[in-house]
């Protein structure tokens, strides 16, 4: 009995490696612009639907002299990808065998030398898959594994116990992989209205985790909210935090309706974590907007013609200025590529009072127009600052009209794409319907 209780406690160490919540909503793969020496790289990595499991990468280069990549997660050894040349393309994977922030190490041979970065990968088991673990089925499929091994190692003719167990150790694992890929949801907040527009934020709490979160951007919660079905008006606020977990906002005058909330927050460890809520909010005359918060008001998401690959398109915003969208190829799911950004003024000229947006050329929010995807992103990839740790990029650099943003999109659909940008200080906010190929 002893070895059947040993061998189901090292599947339980096996498959108990969940952590937080996503990384965002829906959309868990890691896209970074990063410079191995002379190369500039857009690296993709995909972490595991369950760890351990094995993380896939790609790295793009625009740079034919490059003719080797290899990668090494901390503690392994160097591994080489896959060259794909006419692509540019390199591909492979590493084994992730334990949840939390993990460093990979990109090294780059070419005809200029040797290149090398790190590229930070938030390894944590799903949300549909922490449900499953502590359901009653969970539990109930460790006793029926436990009295399998029991009666493996008691009965005389262990073939039907043997083959019992193997059968039920089976049937976990495949309930576990299938419900960590059935549900990308976001643990919900609650949150309440008070009178003067005051919007009070209580997140969860869990194990008294939330005492550690950090800045980001000067920010410990980024608030995006976005009125349903018709994505018009996006607000982008910053709460302030009261407590442990509690925070409150002012909401400024805006259109009322039905709205999405999604509050970004990142812990010490470089750990983001998004909690999302509904809520309908009235019309009303709110405190006048400060600071970085935002509301912008765009044309309803459109139904026909949305982009699907190559190609600028333009839309004017509500002060005549105009923002266009340059996508580098055709938009196909989990396929890294830069999206690219122009903002211009009334007479089509590059303005001249362009400003850095909390620290950096502009924010860029991507929500799917069927609720399942939300990811806030920026020009060096879609991870916080803080979980770059000590090899920290350089995400500011100096104001500019052009900005460029590295992005997958999870699946294929429709999206609508947020863009802010910043000059003489107003917080411009453009809005790009997409449609994103399988």
């Amino acid at each position: 009995m002893r070895r059947g209780l040993i061998c189901v406690a090292l599947l339980l160490a096996a498959v108990l490696v969940t952590v937080r919540g996503n990384a965002h909503v829906g959309a868990p793969d890691v896209y970074v612009k990063a410079a191995a020496g002379p190369y500039q790289l857009l690296v993709s990595v995909h972490p595991p639907v369950v760890v351990p499991g094995s993380a896939s990468i790609d790295v793009r280069t625009q740079d034919a002299g490059v003719t080797a990549v290899s990668v090494e997660l901390s503690g392994g050894g160097w591994q080489p990808l896959q060259a794909f040349a006419k692509e540019q393309l390199f591909t492979g994977g590493v084994w992730i065998s334990s949840s939390g922030a993990w460093q990979v190490r990109i090294r780059v041979s070419g005809d200029r030398g040797a290149g090398e970065t790190s590229v930070p990968v938030p390894a944590t088991t799903g949300a549909g898959a922490r449900r499953f673990l502590f359901s009653p089925l969970f539990w109930l499929l460790v006793l029926a594994l436990v009295a399998g091994g029991w009666f493996a190692i008691r009965l005389p003719n262990k073939r039907y116990a043997v083959g019992a167990t193997v059968l039920v150790a089976g049937y976990f694992v495949v309930l576990l992989v299938w419900s960590s890929g059935r549900d990308a949801s976001a643990p919900t907040m609650a949150v309440s209205l008070e009178p003067g527009g005051r919007l009070e934020i209580l997140l969860p709490r869990r194990e008294g985790d939330l005492g550690d979160l950090i800045n980001d951007h000067g920010h410990l919660m980024h608030l995006f909210a976005v009125r349903e079905p018709e994505m018009d008006v996006l607000l982008h606020l910053h709460p302030a935090q009261i407590s442990a977990g509690r925070f409150e906002a002012r909401l400024p005058s805006m259109a009322g309706g039905a709205f999405k909330l999604y509050a970004d927050v990142v812990h010490r460890d470089g750990t983001l974590e998004t909690f999302t809520a509904q809520a309908g909010f009235p019309a009303q005359t709110g405190h006048a907007l400060a600071g970085d918060d935002s509301v912008g008001v765009v044309p309803g998401i459109s139904r026909t013609a949305p982009i699907s690959g190559p190609g600028m398109t333009s839309v004017r915003l509500m002060d005549g200025y105009r923002m266009t969208l340059e996508p580098g190829s055709a938009l196909h799911a989990r396929t890294g590529q830069l999206l690219r950004f122009t903002l211009l003024d009334a007479e089509g000229s590059p303005p001249a009072d362009m400003q850095l947006y909390m620290g950096m050329s502009a924010h860029a929010a991507v929500f799917k127009s069927d609720g399942t995807v939300f990811a806030h992103i920026h020009p060096a990839g879609t991870l916080p600052m803080a979980a770059y740790g000590g090899s920290v990029m350089d995400m500011s650099g100096a104001p500019s009209r052009e900005v460029s943003f590295p992005f997958g999109f999870p699946s294929a659909g429709a999206y609508r794409v947020f863009l802010e940008m910043k000059h003489g200080n107003i917080i411009e906010t453009g809005a790009f319907d997409l449609k994103v190929l399988p």
